[in-house]
């Protein structure tokens, strides 16, 4: 029983931390302040995307658990993490040749 709620407690506080500011959290509010006579309705909408959104990932994942062991799925996923993160830091430094966000046009400059 405790091992249940264990698990159920560290996949809540996840999912919670990784969904801070999240771009749907942000159409959420939007939707919300636009429409508050509607605001029932837009969380009962929101629960039931992020419900079968969760049931489609946990099939997924039970899926791939049948093929894939999970050495072989932490390594694909480290590696995919590593790739994202260098192309991010490449995009935003601006050493594909292309000025990141810091970098600005002198006034009077075109842009391209």
């Amino acid at each position: 029983m405790i091992e249940k709620l264990l698990t159920w407690l560290t996949t809540y506080c996840l999912i919670i931390l990784c969904e801070m500011g999240d771009k749907t959290q942000l159409a959420v509010l939007l939707f919300a302040s636009n429409n508050p006579a509607r605001r029932w309705l837009i969380y009962g909408a929101s629960a039931l995307a992020l419900t079968l959104c969760v049931i489609l990932e946990v099939t997924v994942g039970v899926t791939l658990r049948r093929y894939v062991g999970p050495a072989v799925f932490n390594r694909v996923t480290g590696i995919i993490f590593i790739v994202l993160g260098i192309a991010a830091l490449i995009e935003s430094t601006g050493i594909a040749g292309r000025p990141g966000p810091a970098k600005t046009k002198a006034r009077g400059e075109a842009f391209d």
